[in-house]
């Protein structure tokens, strides 16, 4: 993980408002944090340069668009080198269907979030991966009934502010 970088309670106000809507102007965002435009605009691209805002995207719902099914797959290697979690890792980010992955501590060794047209397609993607990867050992998969939490951004002032308050 990279290394935290320092930002005040301004930069805190601008990236909570800027995940509920990163899509607004510059002007919206400045009376919404309470600064005049230039020097919100300037707070705006330095948290850009520092890589702290990595990008900006486009929440679609997928299910207006068509039918689909959400996985997650629990995988667990033979072999745990270097060389080996690379491949597995280089085969995932060459996987458009797997939206996620994250390498986890316990039974298992990752968890990989997959999206498809059909179970059947799963099927047919998993197949494909395991012939492709022979360091997988097994795979535990779950199929997402329903998403009861959506993701709406990461609660910036409960993971920053506690540590700036012990800090002070």
């Amino acid at each position: 993980m990279a290394k935290a970088q320092k930002i005040d309670k301004m930069d805190l106000k601008i990236l909570s408002v800027l995940q509920a809507d990163g899509r607004m102007s510059n002007t919206e965002l400045a009376a919404k944090v309470g600064l005049s435009a230039s020097p919100c605009h300037t707070r705006q691209r330095d948290l850009e340069k520092q890589k702290v805002i990595r990008g900006y995207r486009a929440d679609i719902d997928m299910a207006r668009l068509t039918d689909y099914v959400e996985i997650l797959s629990f995988v667990t290697l033979h072999k745990h080198g270097r060389a080996q979690q690379g491949a597995f890792e280089t085969l995932i980010q060459e996987t458009p269907q797997a939206i996620a992955c994250y390498q986890i501590s316990g039974n298992f060794d990752y968890i990989v979030h997959f999206i498809c047209r059909s179970v059947g397609d799963y099927v047919s993607l998993h197949n494909e991966l395991i012939e492709q990867e022979p360091n997988i050992a097994s795979v535990t998969t779950n199929v997402i009934m329903a998403e009861t939490k959506k993701f709406a951004g990461y609660p910036v002032k409960e993971l920053v502010e506690p540590a700036a308050a012990k800090d002070a």
